[in-house]
């Protein structure tokens, strides 16, 4: 059993599934309450009730049946008291989704049993494989225009550097663009709460002169027109690209992972395979193992890049709408000088 995804597209990998992981409105229990989830699946056209524990049952068979693969890190447990906070299980939520994308659309993971039964049945029943996918696999027969044993082992210390500096890049763009969104919200808050102050200063008071009485009109056609535009939704960032990044660090983090794991276990093989003669089956088996892991991790780096490379395509479009968010809130503050200055003007607030 072999499979060939050295030309795999991230549109070839979206077309496999798309999940969605949705909260479950009513939680169950008195005191120490869980959270349930509606898992759907577009593939398979269904939709199931699981639990958070439910997801580690995957992720721990997943893990064990397949060690030479990238299965990323569920999102960390946490006892929900009292419901939990609201943003906690929204990210939770969110990050789920995610690993479960990300699985359910892996070239050899989406095709797996266990998944499939996660995906589908109602009562699930999940038991850790006796073997894992090297011994699944049975015998690998090798094709000409494969890459060698050497090229392999080189190949896979050159992407572990690239895509940790990849990793790493992404990981910053995202903490920029989620204080850039932060600054935004933060300015419809203040634009909100400038139109308050200028609301409580443009109450009229029977000693005001003529000049008093213009400066209260003027604050408040500034305040009618803060008011309005703090409580407006303005489109901060584009969803998409937020979420394509995160599913990029996510499958990325997942490789570098594996890397982590590889890099110990394929230095063992490589020693005992080189310190029992050259021609037992243990000897052969160790190097069958071995040349398999890095086939795996060949595999999975591809994978890896194709999810950063469309994190990356995605940025004009993102840099675009922050662009237009920034200059919406400028010219909004463009018009309360507008506001202050003519308080008599016919002008009208710009989108």
């Amino acid at each position: 059993m072999t499979h060939n995804i050295e030309e795999v597209t991230f549109e070839e990998l979206e077309a496999t599934d798309v999940i969605s992981v949705e909260l479950v409105p009513e939680r169950k229990g008195l005191i120490l309450k869980h959270c349930e989830y509606y898992v759907s699946s577009r593939r398979h056209g269904t939709t199931v009730t699981r639990r958070y524990n439910e997801f580690v049952q995957l992720y721990d068979v997943l893990y064990a049946k397949y060690p030479y693969r990238a299965v990323c890190s569920l999102p960390p447990k946490r006892v929900v008291v009292g419901g939990g906070s609201p943003l906690f299980l929204q990210r939770r939520r969110a990050a789920l989704q995610r690993w479960l994308t990300l699985v359910a659309r892996h070239p050899v993971l989406a095709h797996d049993a266990d998944l499939r039964t996660f995906l589908c049945e109602t009562s699930p029943r999940l038991d850790k494989p006796k073997h894992d996918e090297f011994i699944l696999a049975g015998t690998q027969e090798d094709n000409e225009s494969d890459m060698s044993t050497d090229e392999m082992q080189e190949s896979f210390v050159s992407e572990q550097e690239q895509l940790r500096l990849a990793h790493l890049g992404l990981g910053r763009l995202f903490k920029i663009f989620e204080k850039v969104e932060g600054r935004c919200d933060a300015e419809r808050t203040d634009i909100r709460e400038l139109g308050a102050a200028l609301n409580a200063l443009s109450s009229p008071a029977v000693a005001d002169t003529a000049r008093w009485s213009r400066m209260r009109d003027a604050m408040k056609a500034a305040a009618e027109l803060a008011i309005e535009k703090g409580e407006s939704q303005l489109e901060v960032t584009e969803e998409e690209a937020m979420d394509g990044m995160l599913l990029a660090l996510d499958a990325v983090g997942a490789y570098r992972q594996l890397c982590s794991r590889l890099t110990r276990g394929l230095h063992a093989e490589r020693a005992a395979a080189a310190a029992a003669a050259p021609q037992c089956a243990a000897a052969r088996a160790l190097r069958a193992r071995h040349r398999y892991a890095l086939r795996c991790a060949v595999e999975e780096a591809r994978i890896a890049r194709v999810y950063a490379l469309s994190a990356l395509e995605l940025l004009p479009e993102l840099l675009r709408t922050l662009g237009t968010a920034h200059a919406r809130v400028a010219a909004v503050w463009a018009d309360l000088h507008t506001a202050l200055r003519h308080p008599n003007s016919k002008q009208t607030a710009r989108d």
